[in-house]
């Protein structure tokens, strides 16, 4: 009897494709600002996409390998805004490795502020808001990878979202230079290796994203102090009464030690307190049409007790009111 034996599926060749844009002097700036708006979500997923006066262009190439979406964004100043509105509407997930050249992004999610240097990256998940802002023009460096992918590696990845990965540490430095080889040759690399050449890729990243396994037993205590409070404080931020030294004793550490090790990345216990209660106010905000909840509602659901303040630093964040926020 004659057997036959099963073909493997064929594989897909990379696939590539290019946007630019330029807003010309003479142009409208309003339809114009929607196409590159248009440009930017059908590269990543659903979002703000809000430019200045002096914003003239950008452009995107994207080249999808798999299921890896590797782009190369250049673009005048800008702010996205992912809001959990949309990450509910879409049935696949994904996180972003951000990773900027020539100048800084700015990147906050989970009431973290991640200050992103060309050179170092950063782990975002569109699953959950975030904000996106580069004061200068850049060019960056993306790879978008389903949540599946890389939770099936590391179920705590989202306790990694919006830290900076320093390239000062090898196994980071590692990926990098993985990742900056890959941009280059991916679209000409034979389809039959694709499948292979990813997972090293992502194996590669999760190793930069928990750290070499050769650093000392003090910074992994450090950063498992950090783990657990940032946990703690995404679990209790609504509670009006929460402050740093709860924090800490939920640790087991000293509130000096606990600001210390925050104090490593730039941060304070309590700024980050404030700023998860403020990524979760706007996510109320931008489902006010249908929640109905007032201002007022809104700064006591996140653990504001005095909405009055709760406007103020709200401005001072975004540059205008609650009540103007969309």
């Amino acid at each position: 009897m004659r057997t036959e034996t099963t073909k493997p599926a064929p594989v897909a060749p990379a696939s590539r494709q290019t946007f630019n844009f330029e807003v010309p002097a003479s142009a409208q700036r309003g339809p114009k600002t929607h196409e590159w708006a248009d440009m930017v979500q059908s590269s990543y997923f659903p979002m703000d996409v809000k430019i200045g006066a002096d914003f003239r262009g950008g452009s995107i190439e994207n080249i999808d390998v798999g299921e890896l979406r590797v782009c190369t964004l250049h673009s005048d100043p800008m702010v996205t805004e992912r809001h959990q509105s949309y990450a509910r509407a879409e049935a696949e997930e994904f996180y972003v490795i951000e990773m900027p050249e020539l100048s800084p992004v700015l990147i906050q999610q989970r009431g973290r502020d991640a200050l992103v240097a060309p050179g170092n990256f950063t782990l975002v998940s569109g699953a959950e808001p975030y904000r996106f802002a580069n004061p200068a023009h850049l060019c960056l460096r993306t790879l978008r990878i389903p949540c599946r992918s890389l939770r099936s590696r590391l179920p705590s990845v989202d306790d990694r979202v919006a830290l900076v990965a320093s390239a000062a540490e090898p196994c980071a430095a590692l990926f990098l230079d993985f990742a900056a080889s890959y941009f280059r040759h991916v679209a000409v690399l034979p389809v039959e290796i694709h499948a292979r050449v990813e997972q090293q890729l992502l194996d590669l990243l999760i190793l930069a994203i928990t750290g070499d396994t050769s650093t000392s037993n003090e910074t992994s205590v450090r950063s498992g102090h950090r783990l657990r409070a940032t946990r703690i404080i995404e679990q209790r931020f609504s509670d009006p009464t929460l402050q740093p030294a709860d924090v800490a004793r939920a640790v087991g550490v000293s509130e000096r030690y606990l600001q210390k090790i925050f104090g490593d990345s730039g941060q304070t216990i309590t700024t980050v307190i404030r700023n998860r209660r403020l990524a979760e106010a706007k996510r109320l905000l931008a489902n006010r049409k249908q929640s109905r909840l007032g201002i007022t509602q809104i700064a006591l659901i996140v653990g504001f007790s005095d909405p009055a303040y709760f406007s103020r630093i709200f401005r001072q964040d975004c540059g205008h009111s609650p009540t103007d926020y969309q």
